[in-house]
């Protein structure tokens, strides 16, 4: 739609409040999509609560987007949740269509700056993406992951519930 298109220009807190009122994603409370986010197929977004999308961020929700509560992704992060086909040599690659695959974070995640999340990946509980990361594969719960292609850099400690 058309107006889709003008609501990734409004700024500030209003232009999250018209967002999350007017594109058709699936949202909790407190999320805030930052100006300048572009989000292809949002009808197949899922965003739980406590949420912050920064801006100049793109999602591609053909193949379903799910970001659970309390998930941080920084400035100009890349989601895609589908790809090309390339496989028929004999065919022109523009004509071969698309793959998708869902793309799932999940609670308590925080991805930094520019990283791309590549299509089929599960970022579980907990975890830290290191700016400029490209994550081609799963990432369990507790890690953080850095580089290209991200690769476990560190493990955070379990919270202990004694204090």
């Amino acid at each position: 739609m058309w107006y889709q298109h003008l609501l990734k220009f409004i700024p500030g807190k209003i232009g999250c409040f018209v967002r999350n009122l007017l594109l058709p994603y699936k949202n909790g409370y407190k999320v805030l999509i930052w100006d300048g986010t572009h989000i292809d197929s949002p009808s197949k977004l899922y965003i739980g609560n406590n949420v912050s999308i920064n801006r100049g961020c793109i999602i591609n929700a053909a193949g379903n987007v799910t970001i659970s509560d309390n998930v941080l992704i920084g400035p100009k992060v890349i989601i895609y949740s589908q790809n090309h086909n390339y496989n028929q040599q004999e065919k022109n690659i523009n004509l071969q269509g698309y793959s998708k695959a869902p793309v799932m974070i999940q609670k308590n995640v925080w991805i930094g700056a520019r990283s791309i999340i590549l299509p089929g990946v599960t970022i579980q509980s907990d975890s830290i993406i290191g700016a400029g990361s490209v994550v081609t594969n799963d990432v369990p719960s507790n890690s953080i992951f850095a580089g290209n292609p991200a690769k476990l850099t560190g493990i955070i400690p379990l919270k202990n519930p004694f204090g």
